[in-house]
């Protein structure tokens, strides 16, 4: 009777090894600052009202120019607006009806001071320096100049563009253009002096005028700061539009409106844009979450700052994977953690356990390693994220030591290993197939051997092999079986 020798195949499992640890120690980095810029009650010694003053919207104005009230650039600013008070003031113009001394201020203003328009110059300074101007700081002036002329003026904003409006007998409105020396009452009808040079003048789109918000006169003079902060952001330059953006929305902070909401949203998008900037170093970064934190405990919570605050804190996590920095990983849960939603917390205790476990195996062979991580398991509490990660970074370790068996065919300690394995991770379907393997080729193993014996007449021999593996794996069919087909050769 013929024995077949038959063959079953390994089953191989692979998994990424581990990452290796360099620690670092921590430096102290240079952050923007996110307290305010400046605050009225430091330049005034007291918080104005919502409704302005002449003055006040003037060097608001100025301070939101990035402009201090004792520098020379102030200081010649403000001298030549009160020339422009004195004469807004005057008796010719005193005398003028509402309607008519708003037309002649904004005139006034195209003869003294505003020269040329240009784009993106929002700095109050800068147009008694050289002239020239945009919608938000010709609106200003503006602003300024009719208060000072006893005009109950207010400022309107766009989604892209700023003007004002002037009330006249307690109730008719009317919207002043101040890019134009013609704009007062925009499409109203009159002789244009110079009317050859009127093409030099910026003209509106009509696009521009759509969802016009009247806003408090606290929220038209952040409109500079506003502004600058935009132009900061394309530059990437933090350290100025932080402080700024915080001197815009600690100025409205408990005005209760909409547009107040903007402002906040506005101010929230710088730390939050400059915390999303990805430095060279996971120390850095560190750093900056850590400064992030601060500026949630000055300015609170919000929506838009947690989910930038997740969002962040996952990427300081993979830069200390990819650097392989425990120690930055671990300050960072130590220090941040309470700042972090729990679904990201448990996503950066994983990455934690790994490089903690890495760190704690660096250089040691597989089978020491095992008991390493065996041993640190048993010692520590976890919380269920973390066990389950331990158990997977477990699980890969083993998996490399029981793959080297596969590889070098030793399938008897490769099965012997795995039973060890599958005592330390019960749980672990993939130790489980492995096991099954590797039970399946030591089977396949013996009955070969066997089969080798008993086809050549060595029953003795051959009977002698099915004993032994018996003693292996009792009970097992295959074995068992071809042993009751040895005893009929026999007889």
């Amino acid at each position: 009777m013929k024995i077949y020798i038959s063959i079953f195949l390994a089953f191989l499992l692979c998994f990424f090894g581990g990452s290796i640890l360099f620690a670092q120690n921590k430096k102290d980095f240079s952050m923007p600052s996110f307290e305010p810029l400046f605050t009225a009650e430091k330049e005034f010694g007291y918080n104005p009202d919502d409704t302005l003053s002449a003055d006040e919207v003037f060097k608001l104005s100025l301070l939101f120019s990035e402009c201090p009230l004792d520098s020379n650039e102030a200081k010649s600013a403000l001298q030549k607006f009160e020339h422009i008070k004195q004469a807004v003031t005057s008796k010719d113009f005193m005398k003028m009806s509402e309607e008519e001394r708003g037309k002649a201020i904004l005139k006034y203003l195209y003869k003294e001071t505003l020269k040329k328009y240009s784009l993106n110059q929002s700095k109050i300074d800068v147009v008694f320096k050289n002239g020239e101007y945009n919608c938000v700081s010709s609106a200003l002036i503006y602003m300024a100049a009719a208060k000072a002329a006893g005009l109950n003026v207010k400022g309107v904003k766009t989604p892209l563009h700023a003007f004002c409006s002037v009330y006249v007998s307690g109730k008719k409105r009317i919207d002043v253009e101040t890019t134009n020396p013609y704009g007062f009452n925009p499409g109203s009808k009159e002789t244009i002096e110079n009317e050859n040079n009127i093409k030099r003048y910026y003209v509106v789109p009509k696009k521009h005028y759509s969802n016009r918000q009247e806003v408090s006169d606290k929220v038209f003079t952040g409109l500079v700061a506003g502004n600058l902060c935009s132009d900061y952001i394309k530059k990437s330059e933090y350290f100025k539009a932080v402080p700024l953006g915080a001197a815009r929305y600690y100025l409205v902070r408990d005005e209760n409106s909409s547009v107040q909401k903007e402002v906040r949203n506005d101010f929230d998008i710088l730390p939050c844009n400059y915390v999303n900037i990805r430095p060279k170093s996971a120390e850095k970064y560190y750093s900056m979450l850590c400064w992030f934190t601060d500026v949630i405990d000055y300015w609170g919570n919000n929506d838009f700052l947690q989910k930038n605050m997740d969002a962040t804190f996952n990427n300081l996590f993979v830069m200390c994977y990819e650097a392989k920095n425990y120690d930055i990983a671990d300050s960072a849960y130590q220090r941040i953690g309470s700042y972090v939603s729990q679904k990201q917390l448990s996503k950066a205790e994983e990455i934690l356990i790994d490089l903690l476990l890495n760190a704690k195996t660096q250089g040691l062979e597989p089978l020491q390693q095992v008991k390493t991580i065996n041993d640190f398991m048993q010692t520590q509490k976890f919380t269920e994220a973390q066990q389950k990660r331990a158990e997977i970074v477990l699980e890969n370790v083993w998996i490399q030591i029981l793959n080297a068996h596969i590889k070098s065919r030793n399938y008897l300690a490769g099965y012997n290993d795995s039973l060890i394995a599958m005592e330390q991770l019960p749980s672990s379907s993939n130790i489980k197939k492995v096991n099954q393997s590797f039970y399946s080729n030591c089977i396949a193993q013996i009955h070969n051997d066997f089969a080798k014996q008993a086809n050549s007449g060595k029953y003795k021999e051959a009977q002698k092999i099915l004993e032994d593996g018996l003693k292996q794996f009792p009970n097992d069919k295959t074995l068992t079986k071809d042993l009751t087909e040895l005893q009929k050769i026999k007889r």
